[in-house]
C-alpha cells in the first residue's frame, strides 16, 4: 500500500479518470476504525486497462457504510470524491459530493494499492 498525500490527489483521480464507470468490489472492517475498500477503475497509464484499486482507510472519524448486497448498486457513473479538508481525507463514491455519497469514509490516513483487474 502506496500513502497518498495531499499533493498527490488530484494526479491520483487524473490518472483512475475520478473512478468514473468503476464498480465497488467489496469494502471490508479491518478494524473498527480502518476499513478497505476495493474497486474497479480504468488506469491512464496502463493504456485505460481496468485494474482493481484498493483504497485503505485508518483512523476513521466519519463513515456511512453499506452492506455486500448494496455495493453493486451504487452508481459509479460520476466516481469518486476524495478531498483534503481540516477533518481528515473525505472519499465519497457514486456523487461529486461527499454528503452526498451512498457511500463514503473520512480517515485521517489513506493509502491505494493496484492490482490486476478481477470481480
Amino acid at each position: 500500500m502506496k500513502p497518498l498525500s495531499k499533493n498527490d490527489y488530484k494526479a491520483f483521480l487524473e490518472r483512475f479518470d475520478d473512478v468514473k464507470g468503476g464498480e465497488i468490489v467489496s469494502l471490508e472492517m479491518i478494524t473498527p476504525e480502518s476499513f478497505k475498500v476495493t474497486l474497479t477503475a480504468q488506469d491512464k497509464n496502463r493504456s485505460y486497462d481496468w485494474v482493481n484499486l484498493s483504497l485503505e482507510f485508518s483512523s476513521v472519524n466519519d463513515a456511512k457504510l453499506l452492506d455486500d448486497r448494496a455495493l453493486k448498486a451504487v452508481d459509479m457513473q460520476e466516481g469518486i470524491t476524495l478531498g483534503y479538508t481540516d477533518e481528515g481525507i473525505e472519499v465519497g463514491f457514486g456523487s461529486q459530493e461527499y454528503l452526498s455519497s451512498p457511500l463514503r469514509l473520512r480517515a485521517e490516513v489513506l493509502k491505494y494499492e493496484e492490482s490486476p483487474f478481477a470481480l
